[in-house]
């Protein structure tokens, strides 16, 4: 990545600025232990130690295999944080972003920790360590372990998304049938992308392809070689070229050989889903990916799915024949009672008498059970004290709903009694249980599990000493908790459904490579001739070609309907009487014919075998270069330290078990950059940011200084924040010094200093509270121009005031808003904030002001927003609070007309006159009312305001690849046109009149109106650290409209 600074953008003269995003909520409090392993300290709480030492063994074990393939031995311990659920791992403080469902897990670069959570399943466990380790062990090599090595090191290496995610899936994963489906799938179907078209979802699968392309025909050394070539060469294609002998365009010209070869010998005899099926969903027609999670109706009429064709995930109930949409059922991902629909463990049931849908859903700190009325859609809510809940499947005697629950280092089937509002354990050990569906009599349950064998009795191992890679189909008597064995295969089964009408179950299996459907006959067969009964085999009803999963049935068993994967993307797929389909021939895939010899045979070429924490010798400088362009290969590959702080196997463990320690918190740095800051009024300025923290992000510090050669004339701050509780707290002090020119030989300085405190308090993900009070000192001295007797420049202060007051501020917040590149593109925010001035201070100033800043975004297609902002001021009492109008927050540069009359001022002057007699109070007690674009900063200012924006956002350029005069890739630029509308006004009398207030001084010209009028047209860029917008906007005045005016600015979109 090419981390140079980051950018603070903020607005120094704002006291109060507006405030949005949504909240990670600490539900629980979590009370944190850790063990050590000899490469990593492993963070866990809630007693699960048993689930920390299993993620130890995971991660040294990960640790040999990945360190071998980078050859690259760990320089600096890395923390992992294990959460016990996906829940409480959206609470987490180690990263801002929040971790909705489909983030298995994270790697941060700040101080290189791994986060992810247990979701009940081991295999899947495993692999988020592996993968993730993968991303900690690439941050150590490349990235010298931190952002603040970056930093520091000047790094300018950014390794490729597909590069850092495919290989993290090929070391965790090698190969397996869902990888082999997506490629297939794109080798038959689709264009192949090139390897710098290995974006979105493409980079982990078509990132994991590559690698396996790469380490076949060159051997899986050639890994740690590409690795150290691009932070030789600090450039990833000449990284690959230098270890390949390729650019990125041969390189792609290799690899679609391959994958031709691969995978058009599978194409002979297997068929297309929709040669052999009903098309009931199309997802390239609304250009969504998912249409998962079928539900047949006991009628047949009608399927219940989950589909993301909005952006969000929804239920939709569908006509089961023509796949029409009746109605969407349930917006999800927009509400606390749906904040989100378990899409990756599935599982949408109807009640026996075809009227009602239950589906599992998170829903504010935990997982709940909903039941909805297909025709009402009235909901009944029922909350399950548990870690997570998955994959609801009605029973058909109509009280009883057996789902899955998660509770600690165990997933288990249960079954909820709606009479009693009660949950009963069926299974009750360590396996991963999951998918569970009824006999068509209600007495037995369904179910895949990873337990082998192990049907009787408790479990006394651990989990790390069994084979949970493979699962299998298995029946439990909901009475007796009796477990029985269905399958007992190599490969896998999973999504089983018992039939109707004959006692035989359909499930789904990878026996060839490629998901099949099957049928499992549970009767024996009598032989006539022998008189003895035989067991039916089951058999496979397709031959695919990509995949499928899900089956569902109707009551009858005249219709099967699943969810397959063809296209990039699942859609729903019908089948007539399914039971009648014959017997189907399924051939292996060239993955399965060779996978013997897809080993991860490996030469182990690392110069350390093992961990020495005292080197020895030093090795001089035979290996070093000194050539230009190589600076960052002799300091960051292996003449760094070896884990200075690594412990021994031998200390970590006591009869077999690590010793767990407490969490002690211990301050560390995140980062030293550079800051940027912009104001409208007095411009740009630099501040050396420093930020530390706490292993866990409980506790936040910051603080920044431009230093000057006084103290009074230097910008600096200090922030901490306590996140560690659902209240998070704030403390923090400022002070700005601003000069500006007030004549020839005087200048003047606003010095602005205070404290700051606030207190959030978050009710759901959505909605929140914030307290804050304030103190502000401001100071406004002129200073005047002196030589001294050498001849050097002083000033000395002539005049000099004090302004100082207390404000309290309550705001609340609303924010179920969905970011798109460069901005929200869909969904509703709100700010209303009131602040009381109560008169405590040098000066007695009393306002109350209540401001609200109304969002609402509407999403038409997939890329295109309609977007509407209305902001309302008011402000009462005797030193009422002004409103500017007009401007861009963090201008860069703009100008043009104001009024038809050529003005590139960026604000009226009329602000830092010194004849202002309430230059102060216009300065920091002050609110804004932006964007109003093709205006100037406080074009209009009064004691109200209104604004409103219009805006429709448009993909504008999609991917743009220079050649000339640099080489350099653009994507994803957006385009928008607005239209923004804005007044302010003191009495409101000012809007039958044309007569200039006498606010605005005597220099104001033209024919008044408290109303401005702006349209125009802007891109909007994503260029990591900011968003940079280019915006041209036409001014309506008394002579029609003003000339094009240009604006260059900097900061979030609204």
């Amino acid at each position: 990545m090419k981390f140079l600074y980051t950018f603070i953008l903020f607005l120094v003269t704002s006291i109060n600025a507006q405030s949005f995003g949504q909240n990670k909520v600490q539900y629980r409090d979590f009370d944190w232990n850790f063990i050590q392993t000899p490469h990593f300290d492993i963070y866990y709480y809630g007693g699960e130690q048993n689930l920390a030492e299993f993620a130890a063994d995971v991660a040294e074990e990960s640790y040999e295999q990945i360190s071998v393939h980078l050859r690259w031995d760990l320089k600096r311990r890395v923390s992992i944080m294990v959460y016990n659920s996906h829940n409480e791992f959206q609470q987490t403080n180690v990263v801002g972003t929040y971790m909705r469902e489909g983030i298995g897990g994270v790697t941060e670069l700040f101080k290189n920790r791994v986060v992810f959570p247990f979701e009940g399943n081991y295999e899947q466990f495993r692999h988020v360590i592996h993968h993730e380790l993968v991303h900690a062990m690439i941050n150590d090599m490349v990235y010298g372990g931190s952002m603040q090595n970056v930093v520091s090191s000047r790094t300018k290496i950014r390794v490729p998304i597909w590069s850092n995610e495919g290989l993290a899936e090929y070391l965790s994963s090698n190969w397996d049938t869902k990888a082999d489906m997506v490629m297939r799938d794109i080798a038959v179907h689709e264009r192949m992308p090139s390897v710098k078209e290995l974006n979105y979802f493409m980079a982990y699968k078509g990132g994991q392809s590559l690698w396996r392309f790469i380490s076949g025909k060159y051997g899986r050394e050639k890994i740690g070689d590409i690795f150290r070539s691009m932070k030789r060469t600090q450039n990833d294609e000449r990284g690959y070229e230098s270890a390949l002998g390729m650019n990125y365009k041969d390189l792609t010209i290799q690899w679609h050989k391959y994958l031709k070869k691969e995978y058009w010998a599978d194409v002979k005899d297997r068929d297309p889903l929709e040669d052999m099926s009903e098309k009931l969903t199309d997802h390239k027609k609304v250009n969504n990916f998912y249409n998962v999670s079928p539900a047949l109706s006991p009628d047949g009429s009608m399927v219940a799915l989950l589909s993301d064709q909005t952006g969000y995930f929804d239920i939709h109930i569908l006509d089961a024949m023509t796949g029409k949409r009746i109605k969407k059922l349930v917006k999800g991902n927009r509400s606390v009672d749906f904040e989100e629909l378990k899409w990756l463990q599935p599982g949408l049931s109807w009640s026996p008498d075809n009227e009602k849908i239950v589906v599992a859903a998170k829903a504010g700190k935990g997982d709940v059970l909903h039941i909805i009325d297909v025709k009402t859609r009235k909901t009944e809510k029922y909350e399950l004290d548990m870690d997570g809940v998955f994959s609801a499947a009605w029973s058909p005697r109509g009280n009883e709903i057996a789902f899955v629950g998660q509770a600690g280092e165990s997933s288990d089937i249960y079954i909820f009694n709606m009479d009693t509002e009660s949950s009963r354990k069926i299974t009750d050990d360590i396996f991963t249980d999951s998918y569970p569906s009824w006999k068509p009599d209600g007495s037995q349950i369904v179910f895949v599990s990873d337990r082998g064998d192990h049907v009787e009795g408790e479990f006394g191992g651990l989990m790390n000493e069994h084979d949970y890679s493979q699962t299998d189909i298995y029946t439990v008597d909901i009475e007796s908790g009796d477990i029985s064995r269905v399958t007992d295969t190599d490969y896998n089964e999973s999504h089983p459904v018992w039939a109707h009408t004959k006692n035989s179950l359909f499930y789904t299996a990878d026996h060839n490579g490629v998901w099949n459907l099957f049928i499992h006959p549970l009767e024996n067969s009598f032989d006539p001739g022998s008189g003895v009964k035989q067991e039916l085999e089951p058999y496979a009803i397709t031959n695919v070609l990509t995949g499928l999963q899900q089956p569902t049935l109707s009551q009858d068993d005249n219709s099967l309907i699943f969810a397959g994967y063809a296209g990039i993307g699942w859609d729903l797929y019908s089948v007539a009487n399914p039971l009648r389909l014959k017997e189907k021939t399924i051939e292996p895939t060239q993955f399965i014919l060779n996978r013997e010899t897809d080993t991860e045979s490996i030469t182990d070429l690392r110069r350390h075998t093992s961990a020495q924490l005292d080197r020895g010798v030093s090795e001089g400088y035979s290996s070093w270069i000194f050539a230009r362009g190589y600076e960052h290969f002799n300091s960051s590959l292996d003449e760094r330290p070896i884990a200075e702080e690594l412990v021994s196997v031998d200390s970590t463990k006591v009869d077999g078990h690590y010793i767990p320690k407490s969490y002690k918190t211990r301050f560390t740095l995140d980062l030293v950059s550079g800051n940027l800051q912009i104001s409208n009024v007095f411009g740009t300025s630099g501040m050396t940011y420093f930020a530390f923290s706490d292993i866990l992000g409980d506790h936040q510090i910051a603080f920044g200084t431009e230093m000057v050669l006084t103290l009074e004339n230097s910008d600096y701050f200090f922030q901490y924040g306590y996140l560690k509780n659902r209240l998070d707290y704030y403390f923090i002090a400022f002070q700005n010094a601003n000069f500006f020119q007030v004549d020839y030989y005087s200048l003047g300085r606003l010095r602005h200093y205070g404290v700051q405190g606030i207190v959030s308090h978050p009710f759901s993900r959505f909605h929140r509270l914030d307290y804050g009070l304030s103190w502000h000192n401001i100071n406004y001295s002129i200073l005047e121009q002196t030589i001294n007797g050498f001849g050097q420049a002083e000033y000395t202060t002539t005049y000099s005031s004090m302004y100082s007051t207390v404000l309290p501020r309550l705001s609340w917040i609303y924010d179920n808003s969905v970011f798109g590149f460069t901005g929200p593109i869909d969904g509703f925010r709100q700010n209303t904030t009131l602040t009381v001035s109560p008169g405590y201070g040098s000066n007695n100033l009393k306002f109350q002001t209540v401001k609200s800043d109304v969002r609402k975004y509407w999403r038409f297609g997939r890329d295109y927003t309609f977007a509407v902002r209305g902001f309302f001021g008011k402000s009462l009492g005797p030193n009422k609070q002004k409103f500017f109008l007009g401007g861009i927050p963090y201008l860069l540069a703009g100008g043009g007309e104001t009024n038809g009359q050529e003005d590139n001022s960026h604000f009226r002057e009329v602000l830092l006159d010194t004849s202002n007699a309430s230059l102060i109070h216009d300065i920091y007690f002050t609110e804004y009312a932006w964007p109003l674009r093709g205006a100037r900063f406080a074009e209009r200012f009064g004691n109200n305001t209104s604004l409103f924006n219009l805006e429709v956002r448009f993909p504008f350029i999609n991917y743009l690849a220079l050649g000339f005069p640099l080489k350099v890739i653009f994507g994803n630029i957006r385009g928008h046109a607005f239209m923004d509308i804005g007044a302010a006004w003191d009495s409101p009398d000012e809007f039958a009149s044309t007569q200039w207030p006498e606010r605005y001084g005597p220099n104001a010209s033209g024919n008044y109106s408290p109303w401005v009028t702006t349209a125009g047209l802007g891109t909007k860029i994503n260029l990591g650290y900011f968003l940079l917008k280019i915006e041209m906007a036409w001014d309506k005045n008394p002579n029609g409209y003003s000339k094009p005016q240009w604006y260059f600015s900097l900061g979030p979109d609204w």
